[in-house]
This record gives structure tokens, C-alpha cells and sequence, in this order.
């Protein structure tokens, strides 16, 4: 007998789905899941927050479990000192005096017109 799993999609409310059809998705890094799946009558990817109980369930049913963990630049922070809102000012202030950026800008963007 197969299993069904009821699952709620925002644009057509409940829909029915088999184990192949969603997959788990657990942060190894922080332990937080969720399951995502594709509805089949809109299209529409569809992905709810899940609680550890209701990942392990799934994955007892047969769903496919993907652990995924947060990007290393999230933690690793480069050294120097912080970057102000003066600094983005004057990046900014900078941009704006440089004629030869200001030119290949402009001409990528007459590029993109012509193609587009």
C-alpha cells in the first residue's frame, strides 16, 4: 500500500503526494528542516518550515532527506576594520569621478539595448 502525504499548497490548498514527490531538508549546522515539493496542479515550488519530529517522520515514510549546511562565508568574516556608511559614500562619491568606468558602463549598456 502506498503512502499519501497531505501537504497544503498557498495557491490550491491540500494536495496529495507520494514519498518520491517531497524531499526533507535539514540545516546540519543549526538543525532546523523543512519540506519542499512541486505542485503538480499549479506548479508552484512549495516549501514549509518543519519541525525535527516532522522531518524524521517523513523520511520513516520514504521521503529523501538532503542536509545542506550554511556557506563558510557566513563565518568566516575577513579581518580589517568595518565597512561605514562613510566608506559607501565614498565609494560612491568615487564612482561617480570615474570617467573610464562611467564610459564601459554605458557602453555595456547600449550593448545590452541593441541585443535585447
Amino acid at each position: 500500500m502506498a503512502i499519501v502525504i497531505k501537504a497544503d499548497c498557498p495557491e490550491c490548498g491540500v494536495v496529495r503526494l507520494s514519498a518520491g514527490e517531497l524531499t526533507v531538508r535539514v540545516c546540519t549546522d543549526d538543525g532546523t528542516g523543512a519540506y519542499c515539493f512541486r505542485c503538480e496542479a499549479c506548479g508552484s515550488a512549495i516549501s514549509h518550515d518543519a519541525s525535527t519530529d516532522v522531518c524524521d517522520l517523513l523520511v520513516s515514510a520514504g521521503v529523501a532527506r538532503v542536509d545542506w549546511r550554511w556557506p563558510a562565508e557566513l563565518v568566516d568574516r575577513p579581518g580589517g576594520p568595518q565597512f561605514t556608511n562613510d566608506d559607501l559614500l565614498d565609494f560612491h562619491l568615487q564612482l561617480r569621478e570615474d570617467d573610464e568606468l562611467i564610459k564601459t558602463l554605458v557602453a555595456l549598456d547600449d550593448a545590452n539595448h541593441s541585443t535585447g
